[in-house]
């Protein structure tokens, strides 16, 4: 699958092992709770088993990122789908949907990272978080180096207004 010389279980019990915190933070950030959390993180693990032999990554590095990128698509079609039922529910019953609680405290910062828009909340994520270069998030991405840089420049800008306060750029 991943690696040479290694049978596929004992790869991708590596992969996984290697990978699952990074992964559940990122769908974490997302769904903002553990059990919706941990069938983000499942279903990016099962998508990299059904890739197979087919998936073979550069290095550690584009392996990782893959998972990152794949674990905030499958967020992000989860919220997506999760709010149109919801817009119909209340449409039907003409109440609010209940909100979820906050299991964890999370850091203010990594908190309004998370709340930015997804464009800029991925390459910041990525960027500071997971220490990944412009260069491989535009990669993982499918996006120019140029482009990135903006997505970070702006997403900090952003983060300043939030904050009240000057964003350290790396």
């Amino acid at each position: 699958m991943l690696l040479q010389g290694k049978s596929d279980e004992e790869d991708f019990q590596r992969v996984y092992e290697q990978h699952i915190d990074a992964v559940y933070r990122v769908c974490y950030g997302f769904m903002k709770n553990s059990a919706d959390a941990e069938d983000a993180a499942q279903e990016t693990f099962f998508r990299l088993l059904q890739k197979g032999e087919s998936q073979s990554f550069e290095n550690a590095s584009h392996e990782r990122a893959w998972l990152i990128v794949t674990a905030s698509n499958i967020c992000k079609n989860a919220l997506k789908s999760w709010t149109k039922q919801k817009r119909e529910e209340v449409n039907n019953t003409d109440e609010l949907p209940s909100t979820y609680e906050k299991e964890d405290k999370i850091n203010p910062v990594l908190e309004a990272v998370l709340a930015l828009p997804d464009k800029y909340k991925t390459a910041i994520y990525l960027y500071y978080y997971e220490e990944y270069s412009c260069r491989e998030i535009a990669s993982a991405m499918g996006k120019k180096e140029s482009s990135v840089r903006s997505l970070l420049k702006r997403g900090r800008g952003i983060l300043e207004k939030k904050l009240g306060g000057g964003v350290d750029e790396k």
